[in-house]
């Protein structure tokens, strides 16, 4: 795999193939961004509670991103994704969240998903932006790179911060939780099981980790990439994070329908690229519209063939996918590879 340039000498980023994805992984991918990478901890908490945290700085660049990861994710997951930003010329930064991966949690089960508030989401993205990214990416103009969970911090992060990014890129934004009950009765529940003390016990439907899962019931379109990635969480404790708890559900549902309203919208002073995917029944596409149309300087994109993992799919898609990403960061598309 070569980086190409056009005739403009603009950069062509070509895409792993589906059938050789797990062997350029290993061989190519990984070797070479770990030539490139530092890593460390942040301090968010007197005491321990740190968040752990990659930075690729390729020599050059002409930007950075900093990548805001999904529910249940870590950074092991976007290789690929960092990969194709680096060999683009960009610097990366991303940080495991709060109770995800590497970083610190709130509750003494190993697999819960639990924050006690979702703003504290968003004071750690600020202090990982200001503390690490700022001091170290100096003048390079700065954008953002938020999938699901992280999508939602990103775009709560964009309202109170509006001046931080110079652009955005939410790629399938929990926005709206499909939880099987309105919302509503979902943040009455949680309120209820607040006040009772529970909300560091599982939702209803949440568990712990159970490996096995099948490439059907996940959130991927892709087997290859979906199971370059579950290997390494059912062989790592750390990347096994799984159902949510109560204060979480309750947390996120309320941050939702706050990031939603179209006087917060409104907030936001950058140009944001949505991604919807067109097979995802992990978060509401009428919330993500709702959220497009209160936003005056975002644009929706939908993304046949994918699923809420949209980073996470076939070659051929992925091709239209950061081919549209690299446009509006100011890149030509990207090709097969």
């Amino acid at each position: 795999m070569r980086t190409k340039h056009s005739s403009s000498g603009q950069t062509q980023i070509p895409i792993i193939p589906d059938s050789r994805f797990e062997e350029i992984m290993n061989k190519k991918v990984i070797p070479y961004l770990a030539s490139i990478c530092a890593c460390g901890y942040m301090e968010i908490l007197p005491g321990g509670g740190s968040l752990y945290y990659e930075a690729y700085r390729p020599k050059d660049a002409r930007g950075a991103v900093v990548i805001s990861h999904g529910y249940t994710e870590s950074i092991e997951k976007y290789k690929e994704v960092i990969y194709y930003f680096v060999k683009a010329g960009y610097q990366v930064y991303l940080a495991d969240h709060r109770g995800h991966g590497r970083s610190f949690r709130e509750t003494d089960h190993p697999n819960m998903v639990h924050v006690n508030r979702f703003t504290d989401y968003v004071k750690d993205l600020h202090a990982f932006v200001t503390g690490i990214v700022q001091p170290s990416c100096g003048s390079l103009p700065l954008y953002l790179y938020a999938h699901s969970m992280g999508g939602c911090i990103g775009a709560f992060y964009l309202e109170i911060y509006p001046h931080t990014f110079q652009k955005a890129i939410l790629t399938a934004p929990m926005l709206g939780i499909s939880v099987g009950i309105p919302p509503l009765m979902g943040r009455i529940l949680g309120r209820i099981m607040m006040r009772l003390h529970r909300e560091n016990t599982y939702a209803p439907g949440q568990h712990a980790f159970v490996p096995g899962e099948n490439f059907e019931n996940s959130c991927s379109a892709c087997p290859h990439r979906y199971h370059y990635y579950q290997v390494k969480k059912e062989k790592t404790p750390l990347f096994q994070n799984s159902g949510s708890s109560y204060g979480w559900a309750y947390q996120s549902l309320n941050a939702c329908n706050f990031i939603r309203q179209k006087k917060n919208c409104r907030r936001i002073a950058v140009p944001v690229l949505v991604f919807q995917s067109t097979n995802d029944s992990t978060v509401k596409g009428s919330a993500i519209r709702h959220f497009v149309g209160n936003a005056p300087t975002a644009r929706l994109v939908r993304v046949p063939g994918s699923k809420h993992e949209i980073y996470n799919s076939p070659a051929r898609v992925l091709k239209g996918y950061y081919g549209r990403i690299f446009r509006f960061l100011g890149e030509d598309a990207p090709e097969n590879a």
